[in-house]
């Protein structure tokens, strides 16, 4: 493709991204219905969809009511490190109105910024309603999870060259909203009550993303290294990917402990190689696709 040609391109790809970001878009406050909930039927049929020990065998003194308790935690988890990682991000995303002045660019900017905020009270506000179901348990940490995220992003804002800060800033968020998409996806699979709360948020969620996996596909194409240095976006970017899946997942692994099943760190490769659940297994196979520079 010809720099006249992909330059047309990207622009029909921003018209579109503008305006679906206008009719497809939502506000949390006004669209989402809050006073619905998730029952406890229904988080107990997600579990052997997502929970990284289900077919491990550890799981195999869990009642039903243990097992609903688990995927509580599950979905706390990844809503508030999906919120945290696009509040960390927001600094990141200001920086883009210096890569294109064009107004079509720099509205799409606006709009994604926007977005990103509003993903932030999305998931601060589902996990405030989860966590109130929970009794018994203490709350969710998630402090390890915030500093880690901080020290990300100011790793990348700390590397030099324009185009390999771009690059590594794009492809951890393109890990991420992937991860998003097949939670989506998982929990439309197994609740089709689309009023219930988790279904709200998260298919609320991915309108926005499959608009911000687009853009990033156009921004890395356009920060796209010489050939001779191809490789080292993601030689960064993919450590990057791994540890924050680690750090993720061994919030699970603090829940765990607390239902009886005495894991620790140590465990989760084992872990991550034996479980069957459907959700775990395409997160982790992106890990290696992601590993590989075939996400």
């Amino acid at each position: 493709m010809t720099r006249v040609q992909a330059d047309a391109a990207d622009a029909r790809l921003l018209e579109r991204l503008n305006r679906l970001s206008v009719t497809r878009s939502f506000t949390p406050q006004i669209d989402v219905d809050w006073a619905q909930e998730t029952t406890d039927a229904e988080f107990g049929a997600l579990y052997e969809a997502w929970s990284l020990l289900h077919g491990t065998g550890l799981d195999s003194g869990w009642d039903e009511a243990a097992r609903v308790v688990i995927v509580k935690y599950q979905q706390m988890n990844l809503m508030s490190f999906t919120g945290l990682l696009e509040r960390h991000a927001i600094a990141t995303l200001a920086r883009l109105y210096d890569l294109d002045p064009a107004e079509p660019f720099s509205e799409y900017v606006g709009h994604f910024i926007k977005e990103e905020i509003y993903h932030h009270m999305l998931f601060a506000r589902a996990v405030t309603a989860v966590q109130a179901t929970v009794t018994g348990y203490p709350p969710l940490p998630t402090q390890r999870v915030d500093r880690l995220l901080r020290a990300v992003f100011a790793f990348a804002n700390w590397l030099p060259g324009r185009k390999l800060r771009t690059t590594l800033t794009f492809t951890i968020l393109r890990f991420a909203e992937q991860v998003t998409i097949y939670a989506h996806q998982m929990v439309q699979s197994r609740l089709p009550r689309t009023e219930s709360l988790v279904a709200q948020v998260w298919a609320f969620h991915a309108l926005d993303e499959s608009r911000h996996l687009a853009f990033d596909a156009m921004i890395l194409e356009r920060n796209r290294l010489p050939r001779a240095l191809a490789w080292l976006p993601l030689a960064v970017a993919a450590p990057c990917c791994v540890l924050l899946s680690l750090c993720l997942n061994a919030n699970e692994l603090w829940i765990a402990r607390k239902l009886g099943v005495p894991v620790h760190f140590g465990h989760l490769p084992k872990l991550m190689r034996r479980t069957q659940a459907p959700f775990k297994r395409r997160v982790f196979g992106l890990v290696n696709e992601t590993l590989r520079g075939r996400a």
